[in-house]
């Protein structure tokens, strides 16, 4: 396998895993957090397009698009639409929508065999 078969097989292997997740109490139910599944990788397009948000001082908007991008359900179907924009990025606390996509970025899977069971 030459390196470019490599580097793109890398990339096919963290879009066909798992889905992780994370816990936003904010959002749940008392005593049961509302959860946010997600995929490890994302196409590298959508990277550069939330860098350029970033790039252009857009913060708000470019955590909003990761948040749309990148929210899935148990099932791997998205959680939120392009259209709901606008809606999320002036009516919602947005401190809780960074801090989610912050816990997403430094996501790291705990394999089972990693904890010595």
């Amino acid at each position: 396998m030459n390196a470019k078969e490599r580097i793109l097989a890398h990339f096919r292997e963290k879009l066909a895993g798992g889905l992780g997740f994370v816990e936003v109490p904010e959002w749940g139910e008392p005593d049961i957090p509302f959860k946010i599944y997600f995929k490890s990788a994302t196409n590298p397009r959508t990277q550069e397009r939330l860098a350029k948000l970033f790039n252009d001082q857009k913060p708000i908007e470019a955590s909003v698009e990761a948040l749309i991008i990148r929210a899935l359900d148990e099932k791997g179907e998205p959680l939120f639409k392009m259209s709901d924009k606008t809606e999320i990025m002036n009516e919602s606390d947005i401190d809780v929508i960074i801090k989610v996509i912050g816990e997403i970025n430094n996501y790291q899977k705990i394999e089972v065999d990693s904890l010595g069971n």
